[in-house]
């Protein structure tokens, strides 16, 4: 009984991320074109580029100091709106899809099929999600102000580190439908 408590909750808080996505994901589209626009509606959002290719820190800053790598929400051009517009919905959508084979995996577990062929290709579906946010986090473009627009190059250990840990899993599911029909097949 205790199992199927863990799986339930495990499942709704994945419900739960999954819709968190797709609000964060239609608030975050509506808020780019809206500040494309209006860009004057937007003068004391801050964005401050961390150095992560995959996040820029947004900061409500009506009468503050800026930062040395920060520019105004207003000031970005139309072209970097376009492209974080592009870059964090990408991401958005990926974390949406992985969400969603999630899900279809803890049904799965909760219904006691485990090791079945479909959980194998859900872990495989993950990991071509994961390394695409990898490849997305590669490059971004950010608008430096003055100086223009800049180039980052980095390199995403984490999502390249999940797209392996997936691709194992859905190895490790692989070997326990084998082992699952062995045990059918005996029994």
């Amino acid at each position: 009984m205790k199992r199927n408590k863990i799986i339930q909750a495990t499942l709704a808080i994945s419900k739960f991320s999954f819709w968190f996505f797709i609000v964060l994901l239609t608030a975050f589209v509506f808020a780019i074109v809206h500040s494309i626009i209006s860009p004057e509606f937007y003068s004391d959002f801050q964005i401050l580029n961390d150095g992560n290719t995959l996040s820029f820190n947004f900061d409500y800053c009506s009468e503050c100091e800026r930062a040395s790598n920060s520019i105004s929400l207003s000031e970005v051009s139309g072209l970097i709106k376009a492209w974080m517009l592009l870059h964090f919905s990408a991401l958005l959508i990926f974390l949406i899809l992985i969400q969603h084979e999630g899900i279809k995996i803890w049904k799965s577990v909760k219904d006691y099929k485990t090791f079945y062929n479909q959980n194998k290709l859900h872990f495989r579906q993950i990991a071509k999600y994961t390394f695409a946010i990898f490849i997305i986090g590669i490059f971004n473009f950010i608008d430096e102000g003055q100086r223009g627009i800049g180039l980052e190059v980095g390199f995403p250990v984490v999502w390249i580190a999940l797209s392996l840990v997936s691709l194992g899993l859905s190895e490790i599911f692989k070997e326990g439908q084998l082992l699952q029909e062995d045990k059918d097949s005996i029994v």
